[in-house]
């Protein structure tokens, strides 16, 4: 039987990680980009690892979009992302804003830079 679009899951979607221990909280962002390394899986790891080292094969995807195509919280998208970044079968690559990423000629945006100035100011004040 299948569950339709207004079924409950069965389990618990925290049990997609297979851990059973208390977690330290993340340092990963929800928009942190991820990329498989190509280390391979371990014995513990839950065919939902196993899933999210697929989703990963052909490029980089965020925690965000990975707990999109697997069905499940964000918070749980995280908590795998963490367990296999830590046993390195990811990569993670923490986003930059565009406002902040330096230009063709090496130096900061001009946007950023206003805001610098705007901050020193409003230290003289």
């Amino acid at each position: 039987m299948s569950r339709g679009k207004d079924q409950r899951r069965l389990l618990p979607a925290y049990l997609a990680t297979g851990s059973n221990s208390v977690h330290i909280p993340s340092t990963l962002d929800t928009l942190t980009a991820l990329r498989a390394t190509g280390v391979p899986l371990a014995s513990y790891h839950t065919t939902v690892h196993q899933r999210v080292v697929e989703l990963l094969q052909d490029g980089y995807l965020t925690v965000v979009e990975i707990a999109g195509y697997l069905g499940l919280p964000v918070s749980v998208g995280l908590v795998l992302a963490e367990q296999l970044v830590s046993d390195g079968q990811l990569k993670a690559s923490v986003p930059i804003p565009d406002a902040l990423a330096p230009s063709r000629a090496g130096r900061p945006s001009k946007e950023v830079m206003e805001e610098v100035l705007s901050g020193l100011r409003a230290l003289l004040v």
